[in-house]
């Protein structure tokens, strides 16, 4: 049985949503969406911004006992943005990541990933970060809730990218 629960396997599926809602159709504007692994590879100057990145913070055990796990983690998405406006105003680039912010908590909000027994919830993200390089950091937080059993392994109302979910989740 080893190997057959990806822990973090909501991953690809909040990175192919947000691509769906922020890379597609007329109202595109994401020029990259990647996880915690581009945002390492990539130097700041050479981001391709406006960014999306999906970061894992970690997870919260919220119930359990010898049988039973209820797991509750938190995604934290990051929009990148990019503005040349001289001096050390923030304003222009909030104004700039303002319709984005929203776009990837609309994505997100109720959106039901792979692994996952009930939809993304909106939790307090960490403060913005504004780099003395004119890039700006806004981040939108989401929990989600696994289940774990000893007996049954993992449920999960989503298993796969391939399993439909309904949007937003009931």
């Amino acid at each position: 049985m080893s190997g057959d629960w990806n822990f973090h396997a909501a991953e690809a599926s909040i990175v192919e949503q947000l691509r769906q809602a922020c890379q597609a159709g007329a109202g595109a504007w994401a020029r990259e969406i990647g996880t915690r692994g581009t945002l390492a590879d990539t130097s700041e100057e050479m981001q391709h911004c406006p960014a999306i990145y999906v970061v894992y913070d970690g997870y919260v055990v919220t119930q359990a006992d010898v049988q039973r796990a209820i797991i509750q983690h938190r995604w934290v998405v990051v929009v990148a943005v990019s503005n040349a406006t001289p001096g050390r105003d923030a304003s222009p680039r909030t104004q700039d990541a303002g319709p984005m912010v929203g776009d990837v908590f609309m994505a997100l909000h109720g959106f039901l990933p792979v692994g996952s027994v009930e939809a993304m919830i909106p939790a307090t993200p960490p403060r913005p970060f504004f780099s003395p390089a004119r890039f700006a950091y806004f981040p939108v937080a989401f929990t989600t809730i696994a289940h774990h059993n000893t007996r049954r392994g993992v449920a999960s109302a989503r298993p796969t990218l391939a399993t439909p979910a309904a949007f937003p989740h009931p």
